[in-house]
Protein backbone atom coordinates (compact mmCIF):
# COMPACT_ATOMS: atom_id res chain seq x y z
CA UNK A 1 0.00 0.00 0.00
CA UNK A 2 2.81 2.42 0.92
CA UNK A 3 4.64 1.90 -2.39
CA UNK A 4 1.37 2.34 -4.30
CA UNK A 5 0.68 5.70 -2.63
CA UNK A 6 4.23 6.87 -3.34
CA UNK A 7 3.97 5.67 -6.95
CA UNK A 8 0.69 7.56 -7.39
CA UNK A 9 2.40 10.65 -5.95
CA UNK A 10 5.25 10.25 -8.45
CA UNK A 11 2.82 9.96 -11.37
CA UNK A 12 0.71 12.94 -10.27
CA UNK A 13 3.72 15.21 -9.77
CA UNK A 14 5.43 14.02 -12.96
CA UNK A 15 2.31 15.02 -14.91
CA UNK A 16 1.94 18.35 -13.08
CA UNK A 17 5.65 19.12 -13.61
CA UNK A 18 5.29 18.64 -17.36
CA UNK A 19 2.08 20.68 -17.49
CA UNK A 20 3.50 23.55 -15.43
CA UNK A 21 6.72 23.54 -17.47
CA UNK A 22 5.03 23.76 -20.86
CA UNK A 23 2.10 26.00 -19.95
CA UNK A 24 3.96 28.74 -18.10
CA UNK A 25 2.11 32.02 -18.68
CA UNK A 26 4.65 34.65 -17.64
CA UNK A 27 8.28 35.56 -18.05
CA UNK A 28 9.06 35.40 -14.36
CA UNK A 29 10.37 32.37 -12.50
CA UNK A 30 8.21 29.29 -13.08
CA UNK A 31 7.74 28.45 -9.42
CA UNK A 32 4.77 26.17 -10.15
CA UNK A 33 7.04 23.89 -12.17
CA UNK A 34 9.84 24.04 -9.60
CA UNK A 35 7.50 23.25 -6.68
CA UNK A 36 6.01 20.32 -8.59
CA UNK A 37 9.43 19.07 -9.74
CA UNK A 38 10.95 19.16 -6.22
CA UNK A 39 7.88 17.36 -4.89
CA UNK A 40 8.32 14.72 -7.61
CA UNK A 41 11.96 14.28 -6.53
CA UNK A 42 10.78 13.85 -2.94
CA UNK A 43 8.34 11.09 -3.93
CA UNK A 44 11.02 9.35 -6.03
CA UNK A 45 13.41 9.32 -3.05
CA UNK A 46 10.71 8.05 -0.68
CA UNK A 47 9.60 5.39 -3.17
CA UNK A 48 13.22 4.27 -3.55
CA UNK A 49 13.31 3.55 0.18
CA UNK A 50 16.47 5.51 0.93
CA UNK A 51 16.90 7.41 4.19
CA UNK A 52 13.87 5.88 5.92
CA UNK A 53 13.75 5.97 9.73
CA UNK A 54 11.61 3.77 11.95
CA UNK A 55 9.13 4.76 14.63
CA UNK A 56 9.07 3.19 18.09
CA UNK A 57 6.40 0.72 16.92
CA UNK A 58 8.26 -0.22 13.72
CA UNK A 59 6.46 2.04 11.23
CA UNK A 60 8.59 3.58 8.44
CA UNK A 61 9.11 7.33 8.65
CA UNK A 62 9.93 9.16 5.42
CA UNK A 63 11.69 12.11 7.05
CA UNK A 64 13.29 13.42 3.84
CA UNK A 65 9.87 14.81 2.90
CA UNK A 66 10.51 17.83 5.13
CA UNK A 67 13.86 18.60 3.52
CA UNK A 68 12.17 18.86 0.12
CA UNK A 69 9.36 20.90 1.71
CA UNK A 70 12.00 23.40 2.84
CA UNK A 71 12.59 24.13 -0.86
CA UNK A 72 9.10 23.75 -2.34
CA UNK A 73 7.27 25.56 0.45
CA UNK A 74 9.80 28.40 0.38
CA UNK A 75 8.96 28.86 -3.31
CA UNK A 76 5.26 28.77 -2.43
CA UNK A 77 5.88 31.36 0.30
CA UNK A 78 7.46 33.67 -2.29
CA UNK A 79 4.27 33.44 -4.37
CA UNK A 80 2.05 33.88 -1.31
CA UNK A 81 4.06 36.96 -0.29
CA UNK A 82 3.52 38.51 -3.74
CA UNK A 83 -0.22 37.93 -3.69
CA UNK A 84 -0.49 39.10 -0.07
CA UNK A 85 1.41 42.29 -0.93
CA UNK A 86 4.37 41.60 1.36
CA UNK A 87 6.96 43.63 -0.51
CA UNK A 88 9.67 44.39 2.04
CA UNK A 89 12.67 42.21 1.21
CA UNK A 90 13.44 41.76 4.91
CA UNK A 91 9.92 40.50 5.62
CA UNK A 92 9.98 38.02 2.73
CA UNK A 93 13.43 36.81 3.79
CA UNK A 94 12.14 36.34 7.33
CA UNK A 95 9.21 34.25 6.05
CA UNK A 96 11.59 32.07 4.02
CA UNK A 97 13.95 31.54 6.98
CA UNK A 98 11.00 30.67 9.23
CA UNK A 99 9.78 28.21 6.60
CA UNK A 100 13.19 26.50 6.39
CA UNK A 101 13.34 26.39 10.20
CA UNK A 102 9.87 24.81 10.39
CA UNK A 103 10.82 22.12 7.90
CA UNK A 104 14.29 21.50 9.35
CA UNK A 105 12.99 21.06 12.89
CA UNK A 106 10.16 18.93 11.47
CA UNK A 107 12.74 16.59 9.93
CA UNK A 108 14.63 16.48 13.24
CA UNK A 109 11.39 15.73 15.13
CA UNK A 110 10.63 12.91 12.69
CA UNK A 111 13.92 11.11 13.38
CA UNK A 112 14.17 11.88 17.11
CA UNK A 113 12.46 10.17 20.01
CA UNK A 114 11.25 10.97 23.50
CA UNK A 115 11.48 14.49 24.87
CA UNK A 116 13.81 15.60 22.06
CA UNK A 117 11.15 14.75 19.44
CA UNK A 118 8.58 16.89 21.20
CA UNK A 119 11.01 19.78 21.75
CA UNK A 120 11.70 19.88 18.01
CA UNK A 121 7.97 19.57 17.27
CA UNK A 122 7.15 22.48 19.62
CA UNK A 123 9.92 24.65 18.13
CA UNK A 124 8.66 23.85 14.63
CA UNK A 125 5.08 24.63 15.64
CA UNK A 126 6.02 27.97 17.22
CA UNK A 127 7.92 29.02 14.10
CA UNK A 128 4.96 27.90 11.95
CA UNK A 129 2.46 29.96 13.96
CA UNK A 130 4.74 33.03 13.72
CA UNK A 131 5.18 32.56 9.96
CA UNK A 132 1.51 32.00 9.22
CA UNK A 133 0.51 34.85 11.55
CA UNK A 134 2.69 37.21 9.50
CA UNK A 135 0.94 36.09 6.31
CA UNK A 136 -2.63 36.09 7.63
CA UNK A 137 -2.40 39.60 9.07
CA UNK A 138 -2.08 40.95 5.51
CA UNK A 139 -5.68 41.90 4.76
CA UNK A 140 -5.75 42.67 1.01
CA UNK A 141 -9.18 41.54 -0.30
CA UNK A 142 -7.77 40.07 -3.51
CA UNK A 143 -5.58 37.73 -1.43
CA UNK A 144 -8.22 36.32 0.93
CA UNK A 145 -8.48 33.14 -1.16
CA UNK A 146 -4.98 32.18 0.02
CA UNK A 147 -6.19 31.94 3.62
CA UNK A 148 -8.18 28.81 2.74
CA UNK A 149 -5.00 27.08 1.53
CA UNK A 150 -3.30 27.99 4.76
CA UNK A 151 -6.14 26.88 7.04
CA UNK A 152 -7.10 23.68 5.20
CA UNK A 153 -3.80 22.85 3.51
CA UNK A 154 -0.68 24.11 5.22
CA UNK A 155 -2.07 23.58 8.73
CA UNK A 156 -3.04 20.02 7.81
CA UNK A 157 0.62 18.96 7.60
CA UNK A 158 1.51 19.43 11.31
CA UNK A 159 -1.82 17.84 12.28
CA UNK A 160 -1.00 14.72 10.23
CA UNK A 161 2.57 14.76 11.62
CA UNK A 162 1.17 14.81 15.19
CA UNK A 163 -1.32 11.96 14.59
CA UNK A 164 0.99 9.77 12.43
CA UNK A 165 3.86 7.51 13.60
CA UNK A 166 6.04 10.65 13.66
CA UNK A 167 3.87 11.82 16.57
CA UNK A 168 1.44 9.86 18.75
CA UNK A 169 0.85 7.08 16.20
CA UNK A 170 -2.95 7.27 16.08
CA UNK A 171 -2.75 5.89 12.52
CA UNK A 172 -0.06 4.20 10.45
CA UNK A 173 2.35 5.32 7.77
CA UNK A 174 0.10 4.36 4.84
CA UNK A 175 -2.74 6.60 6.09
CA UNK A 176 -0.26 9.41 6.77
CA UNK A 177 1.22 9.13 3.27
CA UNK A 178 -2.27 9.17 1.74
CA UNK A 179 -3.17 12.31 3.69
CA UNK A 180 0.14 13.96 2.82
CA UNK A 181 -0.48 13.20 -0.86
CA UNK A 182 -3.91 14.85 -0.73
CA UNK A 183 -2.40 17.88 1.05
CA UNK A 184 0.46 18.01 -1.49
CA UNK A 185 -1.98 18.02 -4.40
CA UNK A 186 -4.11 20.71 -2.77
CA UNK A 187 -1.28 23.04 -1.71
CA UNK A 188 1.13 22.52 -4.60
CA UNK A 189 -1.02 21.81 -7.66
CA UNK A 190 -4.50 23.22 -7.01
CA UNK A 191 -2.96 26.32 -5.43
CA UNK A 192 -0.68 26.94 -8.43
CA UNK A 193 -3.54 26.42 -10.88
CA UNK A 194 -5.60 29.04 -9.05
CA UNK A 195 -2.54 31.29 -8.78
CA UNK A 196 -2.10 31.25 -12.57
CA UNK A 197 -5.70 32.27 -13.29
Amino acid sequence: MINTILLVGMIIFAISSVIFFFFKKSERMNSAFLVSFFTLASYVLMWGGSFVAESANGQPIYWTRWLFYAISCSLLMLEISKVKGIKATGRVTELIFLNVFVMGTGALAAVSSGVLKWLFFVLSSIAYVIQIGMVLKQKAKESNWINTYIYLGWTGFPVVFFLAPTGIGLFGTAVALGLYLLLDVYTKIVFNIQLKE
